[in-house]
């Protein structure tokens, strides 16, 4: 089970094992069989305190519990990342490539106009990540088979 009250007292508490709690998250989302819907509601919490956790290594550890939700449980498509989109200007490369990462498995096209200036980012893997990032959100495989 997957649950949104025990992230938030890990938060709030921040004991010295927060890393490794947050990596247990991690490997619970991409080796778990878990409840779709509890995931989802995990989720859309831990983007919220992805985007606001001033904490470089804690945010890094959320992004990365976010990009395994995505890669491993399938709910890409069922969380709003309006406000994740909304974030990457404020975003550093490390997290930004998660970022785009996340935003590109939502296959949804209305973020096309806001990965694009990142074709024309300075940092080669941002560059990259991006252009990944436009060819998930257009890739339909019904148009590949």
């Amino acid at each position: 089970m997957i649950d949104v009250t025990f992230l938030k007292r890990l938060i709030l508490n921040r004991n010295k094992d927060l890393d490794l709690k947050l990596d247990e998250i991690g490997d619970l989302l991409e080796y778990g069989t878990l409840n779709r819907n509890e995931v989802i509601k995990f989720t859309e919490y831990a983007l919220v305190l992805a985007i606001a956790e001033e904490n470089t290594a804690v945010k890094e550890s959320l992004f990365r519990i976010l990009l395994n939700a995505v890669t491993f449980q399938d709910v890409a498509d069922k969380v709003e990342w309006d406000k994740l989109a909304n974030a990457l200007p404020s975003l550093h490369d490390p997290i930004l490539d998660y970022a785009l990462t996340i935003i590109g498995f939502s296959k949804n096209q209305k973020f096309i106009n806001v990965i694009e200036p990142y074709l024309n980012s300075p940092t080669d893997y941002i560059r990259e990540t991006a252009a990944e990032a436009l060819v998930e959100i257009n890739y339909d495989p019904e148009k590949s088979q």
